[in-house]
């Protein structure tokens, strides 16, 4: 994800301090059955409002600058207890797994990569991550978050970069699906592509800390621009396939509130 800290200044020409008469158009006066009109081409002189002793004005506008500051941060980390608090409470709906399967050891858990692929292996995490960890500042939002609601974090994501899995693997040329399997069964399959594009990685470790203290579980998958709810936990076996056409793009079709997905979680007003 690309983060972004801008700040900008905006003067706006706003109308302000708005007095505004109407002005009063002439309309043709209804003749009396059997009487002349009063003015020339069957019209009354002047309009309805003189008529009434009202006097016709020209519409007033007075325009005031306005000025003023904004800005927006989206590299303010969100600190574990506040991930813990909205998202454990959530399991099955953010992170695709049921089950909490906590080990003393998450760098112990051990990882599969299998399937269309040239060079099949079984490691642990830790090992893996020995080698091609990063670390990453990634947004998790949920799609249904509502504008400004607060089911939205920003976090120092550390975990392995499924590409560099793939290339370990050797995917061989034309693979274009990813299915990622938790261990108590839950499967999401991915394009290879889009996986690729959304910079996925297999974290586990969230600001520092085991995932036990913030979303739960030993590792879980996390990308940019992506749903929450695809985002699958404590994944023991990762299998490459070849299919006939590839599978839809995550959320691709869903109807969401709030996309770009954005909240306020913090405001001053002077």
């Amino acid at each position: 994800m690309k983060t972004t800290k801008r700040y900008g200044r905006t003067t706006l020409s706003a109308v302000a301090g708005l007095t505004m008469a109407v002005s009063m158009v002439a309309t043709p006066a209804l003749a009396v059955a059997g009487e002349p009109a009063d003015g020339p081409s069957g019209t009354t002189e002047g309009t309805a409002a003189e008529a009434n002793g009202v006097a016709a004005e020209s519409a007033q506008v007075t325009e005031a600058a306005v000025a003023g500051e904004f800005a927006y941060d989206q590299t303010t980390i969100t600190p574990n207890e506040v991930i813990a608090k909205f998202f454990q409470r959530a399991t099955q709906a953010l992170c695709g797994s049921t089950v909490d399967f906590a080990v003393d050891n998450p760098l112990g858990w051990e990882l599969t990569v299998t399937g269309d692929v040239q060079n099949e292996f079984t490691e642990s995490v830790g090992d893996l991550a020995s080698e091609e960890s990063v670390s990453k500042v990634m947004t998790c939002t949920c799609g249904g978050n509502p504008a400004g609601g607060a089911a939205i974090i920003t976090a120092d994501v550390k975990g392995i970069p499924i590409e560099s899995l793939l290339a370990r693997a050797g995917a061989n040329p034309g693979a274009n699906a990813v299915t990622f399997v938790s261990a108590d069964g839950t499967e999401v399959v991915f394009p290879l592509g889009y996986l690729i594009g959304r910079h996925a990685v297999l974290s586990y470790q969230i600001n520092d800390e085991d995932l036990s203290a913030s979303v739960g579980g030993n590792n879980q998958l996390w990308m940019t621009k992506t749903p929450a709810n695809y985002f699958v936990r404590d994944v023991v076996q990762i299998v490459v396939s070849t299919e006939d056409e590839a599978p839809a793009n995550p959320g691709e079709g869903d109807e969401h509130p709030n996309s770009p997905n954005a909240g306020v979680l913090a405001g001053v007003q002077e």
